[in-house]
């Protein structure tokens, strides 16, 4: 059954009776104030209401049956198409309008955003409307559980003023669970299936990052390293490392914060997301970028107990056990209760007498 929503919804009511028209306004899904800004409510005075999945007009002209054709033909790369999945396996595929403005670009990060959004399913040669909502707002890269995941990661790619972006997934849900709420709900019979997403950014909040007051930059910040947690704590590591990366940016420089005990929290901000995208980094075994990462932080504040245990982890992971252990040891000195540096430090020295080993060896066998 196709399901209908008609205003910003916050998809925490229940899906609307196929004959009812909705009169309430629901809070936004993932809003964020970002910078303190927010965007009002846009209502839709004509909301559809589908009571039976609605086959998409197969004629040329109307893009039907032509879209479920075309989009098995997609290629990354090709006719403007692009992979928008996670793991670059070309499983999640967004193409634009055919003509997009010159002046039309993308949603700030974080920035809120007002959708149209067209759900519809490949049942055999056709297609069926499976879920259509105007106007419905959430925030642009915020890491929030209450949407699906191949809408998330299309939003980024959006731009206004455009026509309809249209996402196809080779199977819903596959990078994600379905979000529990009533609307949202309605497209449990489509996990695991063929699903097109018509998606048109019909509103966005005037947001520039490169003109925002001091106060209003640490704000925004703050709510990109929130958004990096959200992301991490879902395993999204490569969503969360551009967070913590992008909040680390806008405050990396003075001129931007003048107030000087505004500054001070600013940079305290600012270790706290580089010491995150480090921890992004191991996650993503990129051993080199996150010892860079530790030695920014430890240039300003060599004794930071984090950057030091997390660079001796991307340390021993690269086959560094010596200099890991060093970094171990001043760990332990600072903190000598800390139970992880305690046992990377067995770990390390493990390792180390073990190259030792293979080196005597190695000498016995060129003699």
């Amino acid at each position: 059954m196709g399901t209908a929503c008609g205003c910003f919804a916050g998809l925490t009511g229940e899906a609307q009776a196929p004959d009812r028209r909705r009169t309430d306004q629901s809070p936004a899904v993932g809003s964020s104030s970002s910078a303190g800004k927010q965007t009002p409510p846009v209502e839709d005075n004509q909301p559809t209401h589908p009571t039976t999945p609605t086959p998409a007009p197969d004629s040329p002209d109307e893009k039907g049956y032509d879209l479920l054709e075309d989009v098995r033909t997609w290629k990354s790369g090709s006719g403007g198409v692009i992979d928008i999945s996670p793991d670059g396996s070309s499983r999640v595929l967004l193409q634009p309008p055919g003509q997009i403005d010159k002046e039309a670009s993308a949603p700030a990060d974080g920035a809120e955003v007002g959708i149209d959004v067209e759900v519809l399913e490949i049942v055999g040669p056709s297609l069926e409307t499976r879920f259509s909502c105007r106007g419905l707002r959430t925030a642009s890269g915020s890491g929030d559980v209450r949407l699906p995941e191949e809408l998330e990661l299309a939003i980024p790619h959006l731009k206004k003023p455009a026509g309809t972006f249209i996402v196809f997934c080779r199977s819903f849900c596959e990078y994600g669970a379905l979000p529990e709420t009533g609307l949202w709900q309605a497209l449990a019979p489509c996990r695991g299936k063929e699903v097109i997403l018509k998606l048109q950014l019909v509103e966005v909040q005037d947001l520039c990052l490169a003109t925002l007051e001091g106060h209003e930059r640490l704000e925004y910040a703050k709510g990109r390293k929130d958004a990096g947690s959200k992301f991490f704590k879902r395993d999204k590591f490569e969503s969360a490392l551009e967070r913590y990366s992008l909040a680390a940016e806008m405050l990396g420089h003075r001129d931007d914060i003048k107030d000087n005990a505004l500054w001070a929290q600013a940079q305290d901000v600012r270790v706290l997301c580089e010491l995150n995208a480090a921890a992004c980094l191991l996650k993503l075994e990129k051993w080199r970028e996150a010892e860079a990462v530790c030695n920014a932080i430890l240039r300003a504040s060599p004794d930071n107990e984090k950057a030091l245990f997390r660079r001796a982890k991307a340390l021993l992971a690269s086959g560094d056990a010596a200099r890991a252990e060093v970094d171990l040891r001043r760990v332990l000195e600072a903190n000598s209760g800390n139970a992880e540096a305690k046992q990377l430090l067995q770990k390390a020295r493990q390792q180390g007498k073990g190259t030792e080993k293979e080196r005597k060896v190695y000498a016995k066998m060129l003699q």
